[in-house]
């Protein structure tokens, strides 16, 4: 199941953006539930932002949780989460969909540039 690789792609995830010191001080005010949604398993990753550090990753098969919501095919989300293509690119061809408040939208496109910058 692609979701079980998504899991373990996301805890790597974790650790690097945690581990990085511009993004630590920069975010260190912001806290969300971003959902990560595998739209083809029907299955979810709920990840806790506190005080701008990824606390926890929890599954979910509730599409309704979360202030973000970033929603793709799980390979897509293993591509991306795995640092192989670029989530603005993903977004701007429709492969990847991303909802939340404006603010919080903008933090996940800094994070992207922080880590992605291409």
């Amino acid at each position: 199941m692609k979701c079980d690789e998504l899991e373990n792609v996301l805890n790597k995830f974790s650790e690097r953006y945690n581990s990085n010191e511009k993004l630590q001080k920069m975010l260190r005010k912001w806290s969300a539930d971003v959902l990560i949604w595998c739209k083809d398993e029907k299955l979810g990753f709920l990840v806790n932002v506190s005080n701008g550090r990824i606390t926890t990753i929890n599954r979910t098969s509730d599409p309704s949780v979360g202030r973000v919501k970033i929603v793709g095919e799980a390979s897509v989300l293993i591509d991306v989460f795995k640092g192989l293509k670029n989530p603005s690119h993903l977004y701007l061809d429709g492969v990847l969909e991303v909802y939340g408040p404006e603010r919080d939208q903008i933090i996940l496109d800094a994070i992207v540039e922080e880590l992605w910058g291409r």
